[in-house]
């Protein structure tokens, strides 16, 4: 019994021994711990200021890229409505573009038109100006004759004034030769009405004179 009492002494001793020094381990693990708990905790405190830091700068950034998100945001919405706006104006400039054309179609035709209109002018022109040149010189020829025939009309005035002038001289003559011839007949009248005196014998009497013979 002894002998198993100090066995069980021994054994109590060894396990007491050994609670002991497993105490102290445990004290020595958590005064490790403990001081591997405050470096880990200043060390924590430090990376978490740096994380609350970098939180912060994260936070501006995501500010600053929301802000930049609004603003691109904003110039897309610029863009969009400018492209539409633009996409309006070129449907309208193709609007714009295909009235033209019309237009410029129809002015062609205008052109075309009025070149072939141009074309018989100037084929009824010329024509006309041919026609014009043949009636001017037919006018003129008829002119000329027109001109020769008054240029013998007044010789043939001159000549019929030349000759009536001559006429009324040869008029004029043969009145004052009338007149005499009148003269002469009133004066032989009166002397065959009044007696003829007796001539004296011996003288014969002369023969009465001849009327004058009036000029051709």
């Amino acid at each position: 019994m002894s002998a198993q009492d100090n066995e069980s002494g021994a054994h109590a001793d060894s396990a007491t021994s050994s609670a002991s020094a497993i105490k102290w381990g445990v004290i020595a693990i958590l005064a490790l711990l403990a001081v591997y708990g405050w470096h880990g905790k200043t060390s924590a405190e430090g990376e978490l200021s740096a994380l609350q830091g970098e939180v912060a700068s994260l936070r501006k950034a995501v500010d600053d890229a929301a802000q930049v998100r609004k603003s691109s945001q904003d110039e897309i919405d610029r863009l969009k409505a400018a492209e539409t706006d633009a996409l309006r104006q070129v449907e309208e400039g193709k609007a714009d573009v295909s009235t033209a054309m019309a237009k410029v179609s129809e002015l062609d035709n205008k052109v075309t038109a009025l070149g072939k209109d141009n074309g018989d002018l100037k084929a009824k022109l010329a024509a006309a100006t041919e026609d014009a040149k043949a009636q001017l010189s037919a006018a003129s020829d008829v002119t000329n004759k027109i001109k020769a025939d008054l240029d013998l009309a007044n010789k043939a005035k001159a000549d019929a004034e030349a000759a009536s002038a001559a006429l009324r001289g040869e008029a004029d003559g043969l009145k004052a030769q009338l007149n005499a011839l009148q003269k002469d007949l009133d004066a032989a009248k009166s002397a065959a009405q009044t007696p003829a005196p007796q001539p004296p014998a011996g003288t014969e009497t002369p023969p009465a004179a001849a009327p004058a013979t009036p000029a051709p």
